[in-house]
């Protein structure tokens, strides 16, 4: 299983490579708020038997509950990849929502074609 900053890091990789806007400080934040969006969910589907489909099937429903929900998971699973996991999504959940929109949208250019 992966830790959590390699798939953050993997995620910020995948975004960038289809990211088609100019390099910004809000193109920065959005891709770097989609990593941590995708990297928190892979660990989620890994801990859970879930496969990557699952995860597209939540990045494209952009829905913020579902996300509150899985953070409220990974907090009971413990260990710091987890617990870092579930902070990340509430940050996100929690946030306004056009820019958690956004962050969705950034998110969609991580995701390996179906």
């Amino acid at each position: 299983m992966a830790t959590l900053q390699e798939l953050t890091e993997q995620a910020k990789q995948d975004i960038r490579a289809h990211v088609r806007s100019e390099a910004s400080d809000e193109t920065d934040y959005f891709v770097s708020q989609a990593a941590d969006l995708l990297a928190a969910l892979r660990f989620w589907a890994d801990t859970q038997q879930r496969t990557d489909t699952d995860v597209r099937s939540l990045v494209v429903a952009a829905d913020a509950t579902v996300l509150k929900h899985i953070a409220t998971e990974l907090a009971q699973g413990g260990g710091d990849d987890a617990l870092e996991a579930s902070r990340r999504l509430e940050g996100i959940a929690y946030g306004p929502s056009d820019r958690l929109s956004e962050t969705f949208d950034f998110a969609q250019n991580g995701l390996q074609p179906s």
